[in-house]
Formats: structure tokens, sequence, C-alpha cells
């Protein structure tokens, strides 16, 4: 009895060869497609016919790789539905699914514009969406919406690579974690990764990464720096005078300041002998009148280099500008000028 289904099921594949080299032509193949029937010749439909049959009887033996070669001979000879059929079949039979899943979809269109013309073909391009749709709870349809890319970028899924007129289409993937790679022309890369559920539709959003701008440069503030070797003799005799200049001013006003606590002890001392509470006044006094001959002392010396350097700014130049820089050094009694002139 089981070899008698055997028999009947191989008979009626082999019909079914004979059915689809009967009438018309049709478009979509994910691999080689043969002739469309309206011009196949005899040779080419009897090739068809006998690639159909072996895979018939491959597929009855178990033998499901010889199968999906000979249907797919058949198909390369003349291009009939139900040949396609069988090759999406044979990839469920072999578990590539991803694959099966795309021919299955590809029969649809084939077939319904082949019952167009002849209604016995309307039961493939059923079959073929039933079969197509029950395979698609057993994987994962992801959508990618790609943008911002340029010629020569291409977009991988698990290391495929995936046709640029495929990108927005859903692509079947089996369940678990699915890497997706955008890889520009230039080899920067941009990865995402999803994990994928059974009969999930999930969408992945790719674009090229936008470099972030370089970060401000840090504000140190505003430096400012003198080179005092470029400074010449005329230069430091202003630096002089003006230190001279300070030394009379300072001398003028301690020295008014000390004038004013000297009549002060004069007119409140009587015979040289001052109270106790005019002490504090002495010592003051004391105090201005110091600095007020440091600050002459100063002033005289200031005022005097300052001319002597400018009067030989106008008689001789610098012989280099690595000679060495004239140095004012100002001590509490004392003015000091070093340099190579």
């Amino acid at each position: 009895m089981r070899e008698s289904n055997r028999s009947h099921k191989l008979s009626a594949l082999i019909l079914g060869a004979s059915l689809c080299l009967g009438a018309v032509s049709f478009t979509g193949s994910a691999f080689a497609q043969g002739a469309n029937l309206e011009s196949a010749t005899a040779e080419q439909k009897s090739t068809a016919q006998k690639a159909f049959i072996a895979g018939a009887k491959a597929a009855e033996k178990g033998d499901h790789e010889a199968a999906l070669a000979s249907f797919r001979e058949s198909y390369g000879a003349v291009a009939s539905p139900n040949s396609h059929l069988m090759v999406a079949r044979e990839l469920v039979a072999l578990n590539r699914l991803e694959e099966a899943y795309v021919e299955f979809d590809n029969t649809i269109p084939e077939a319904e514009a082949a019952a167009k013309v002849d209604a016995k073909y309307e039961q493939a391009a059923t079959a073929a969406q039933k079969e197509r749709d029950d395979l698609a709870a057993k994987l994962a349809l992801l959508t990618l919406n790609v943008s911002g890319t340029a010629p020569g970028d291409v977009v991988k899924v698990r290391g495929k690579e995936i046709p640029q007129s495929d990108w927005s289409k859903p692509l079947p993937v089996m369940p678990g974690m699915v890497r997706v790679e955008l890889v520009q022309a230039s080899g920067k890369e941009t990865v995402k990764e999803i994990n994928a559920e059974a009969g999930s539709a999930p969408t992945i959003d790719l674009a090229p990464e936008v470099a972030a701008p370089p970060p401000p440069p840090k504000d140190e503030g505003t430096k400012v720096s003198t080179d005092s070797s470029k400074w010449d003799m005329r230069t430091w005799s202003y630096v002089a005078g003006g230190v001279g200049a300070a030394g009379i001013v300072t001398f003028g006003v301690f020295g008014l300041l000390n004038n004013s606590k000297h009549s002060k002890l004069e007119d409140e001392c009587k015979n040289g002998v001052c109270p106790s509470s005019l002490e504090s006044d002495k010592n003051t006094g004391q105090t201005y009148q110091t600095v007020a001959n440091v600050g002459l002392v100063v002033g005289i010396v200031g005022l005097g280099t300052g001319t002597a350097l400018y009067l030989l700014s106008d008689k001789k130049k610098e012989k280099s500008a690595l000679s060495t820089v004239p140095r004012v050094d100002i001590g509490p009694r004392s003015v000091s000028v070093s340099g190579t002139f």
C-alpha cells in the first residue's frame, strides 16, 4: 500500500511536469530562468520535463540536494511556476528557510500571471502563498530604513551583502541576534544589532554616523610676553628717569609730612622735653624723614642714570641684538645700573 501511494504521488508530480510545460510565460526569479513556453523549442521542453521527473524521483527518495538541482535545471530550461514552487519546497526540506521564503514569494506573481492565461496555475499561486505565510511564522521579517548613503556603500545582514534593490524590502531572517552593517566606501562602518523573534517584523534605521565636532579650544587667557632684549638704551633711559622721578616725588611727599610733624613737636615741646603722648608723633616723623631721604637718593641716581643713558643712546648704537641689556637694581639706599654698552 505504501509503495502504491508513493507511485501515485510520483505520477502526480510527473503529470504536473507535463502540465507546467503547457502554456504561458512569466517573470521574476532568484536564479537562472529558462525560456517561456511561447518561445521554447521542443528540445527545451523535453529537457525541462526530464529534469522535473528526475527531481520528483529524488525528492521521493529523500535526496533533497539532488531534487533541488533537478528542479532548478527544469526551471532553467523552461520557466514554469510549478518547477519554481518545487525549488522552494526543496529548500524547506533542506532547512534553508530564508531562501525558501524568497522563492515562495517570487513564485506567487509568476503563478498569478500564468493563471490569467491558464486557470490551472491558480493552484500553484495559492499553494505558494499559503506555504510562504506558514514559513513566515518561523522567521522574522526585517525591514531596513537606510538613509544618507553614497555610491559604493554596502549593507550587510549577518555578513551577507544585500543588493541595494532589496534594501526597502522585508528580509526574512532566522530568529536570534541579527547584526546589520553599513560599510561606507571609505571603510567606515555603522553597526546595529537586534534580537529578532520568530513571527516578528522588526525595523532598523541605518545611516552613516556623523562625526562629532571637535571640542572648542581651551581658553588659557591672553598671554602677553615682553622680550627685554629688544629694548635699546633710549628705552632704558626712560625707565631710569621714571624711577628717578618717582624717587623725587617720594622725597617731596614724605618731606612735607615730616615737616608737619616737626612743626607740631616744636610747638608742643618746651625746652626740648616732649610729653609722652607725642612719642608716637616723634617716631612717625623720623620714619617720614628716612623715607624722604631714600626717595631723594633714588631720585638723584635715577635721574642721573636716565640722563646718562639718554645721552649715550645718541652717540652709540648697540653692536648686536645679543648684547647684554642694561639692568637697573633699586635697593633701600642705592640704585645700580649694570650691563654692556
